[in-house]
């Protein structure tokens, strides 16, 4: 049996005597200022409110999913998040709701990079490094895939999430810094199959050429070795160093 507490722009479900309705005011004023800068930021405002439904385990959220694999968040249009809050995973901010902010203002891409690079450029961080950093340290190691395999989605799953989610932030931040935002609303607003055009059509620039100057654009990043050495463990950590 959920519990609900409503907000200004939220309808927040969770379970009696659980850690999300011990912390739900915290809850509630996190999401609501994420809300408000995702918002801000795009120019764009849902014109319903988002349901988040705080789970007690990867588990129940996989169930709510329907194919039962655990995960920690997830959303389901039009306006419904599901996400872990427990001791352990607190699986809150910008991410789920600048989907479905940008599902419900601007559209949903088909393109799963596209999708989670504007979701992941509001986290800023993967694993509490950001996004950029974490690229640098790909494409130094020679572990930087190319673009155009990350915008099929056959490829962008044959990764490990831990590239392309961090990947997908970075490039998003650096299309809005090079060419604006209402640009890059525009690109997500019109993707078709056929991306390359699409790109250029918007940016009057071939992916290459964006890839190239992207490249550039990392080679003069400069990211402290200590860093360097936080992204390796959290890879051997997690078991995932031999497969990114």
């Amino acid at each position: 049996m959920w519990k609900s507490k409503g907000s200004e722009n939220y309808i927040f479900y969770y379970h009696e005597n659980s850690y999300a309705e011990k912390d739900i005011d915290k809850v509630i004023e996190i999401q609501e200022n994420c809300y408000d800068y995702i918002c801000q930021v795009m120019g764009e405002k849902p014109k319903i409110k988002l349901k988040y439904f705080l789970c007690n385990s990867p588990e129940e959220v996989g169930e709510m999913y329907g194919d039962n694999e655990p995960c920690n968040g997830f959303t389901k249009m039009p306006n419904e998040i599901y996400a872990v809050y427990n001791r352990n995973i607190k699986c809150i901010g910008y991410h789920e709701d600048a989907h479905v902010i940008s599902y419900n203002s601007l559209s949903r891409p088909p393109i799963n990079f596209i999708r989670q690079g504007l979701a992941m450029y509001f986290d800023k961080t993967w694993w509490g490094v950001s996004n950029f950093a974490w690229t640098l340290y790909f494409f130094q190691n020679r572990r930087l895939p190319k673009l155009e395999d990350l915008m099929d989605n056959s490829s962008f799953h044959k990764y490990s999430y831990a590239v392309t989610y961090p990947v997908s932030g970075a490039f998003t931040e650096y299309l809005i810094s090079t060419f604006g935002i209402e640009s890059y609303k525009k690109l997500y607003s019109n993707i078709n199959d056929d991306f390359s055009v699409c790109v250029r059509s918007v940016f009057g620039e071939s992916l290459i050429q964006i890839e190239n100057n992207f490249i550039k654009y990392l080679k003069s990043i400069s990211v402290s070795n200590s860093v360097f050495s936080i992204i390796e463990t959290e890879l051997k950590e997690k078991g995932l160093f031999d497969k990114v």
